[in-house]
């Protein structure tokens, strides 16, 4: 059976993601032949599966990458540092593309601080949810936060200032 929109998943798919209110349906992908979904939404990313129904807020996103030959989709999240790989169809590009945009546009700004021989992000996120900004540090798997701390300190004062973000948050 084909579908009208092909870049729509079937409708139940979407209700068993349980999406949150206010969010709604931007694109989505296959994965593994069908069976499996990649769905950007407005608020977040969610993958559908056969054992699992998660969503992920566009700001607890850190990394998304696709590699053209195989056409494999990274994912790496940013509250579990955890990096996913779907393989998703040549034509869904478009698809990468839109997540790409969601995921810039939670950034607000970003500072990269030298880290030894890895760096750390310092970067002023947007919840999408509500809009409010917050302080958040990605580190590189090579960087040394600890001898960094300092230059961190100093890049999530410069960004909370600059947002006028509470002094505590920094």
């Amino acid at each position: 059976m084909g579908y009208l929109f092909p870049d729509r998943p079937p409708r139940h798919l979407a209700d068993a993601l349980g999406l949150p209110p206010g969010s709604r349906i931007l694109a989505a992908a296959a994965v593994s032949g069908g069976a499996d979904w990649l769905v950007a939404t407005s608020l977040g990313l969610g993958v559908v599966a056969a054992d699992r129904h998660e969503f992920h807020p566009w700001d607890l996103i850190e990394r998304i990458s696709l590699r053209r030959e195989g056409g494999l989709l990274s994912i790496t999240y940013a509250d579990t540092r955890l990096t996913e790989v779907f393989p998703i169809q040549p034509r869904d590009k478009r698809f990468a593309s839109i997540l790409n945009e969601r995921l810039r546009a939670s950034v607000v700004e970003v500072e990269h601080v030298p880290a030894g021989p890895g760096q750390v992000a310092v970067a002023l996120r947007r919840r999408p949810a509500d809009q409010s900004l917050y302080l958040q540090e990605l580190p590189d798997a090579d960087a040394d936060s600890e001898a960094a701390a300092p230059l961190v300190r100093a890049a999530r004062a410069r960004l909370g200032e600059a947002a006028g973000l509470p002094t505590a948050t920094w």
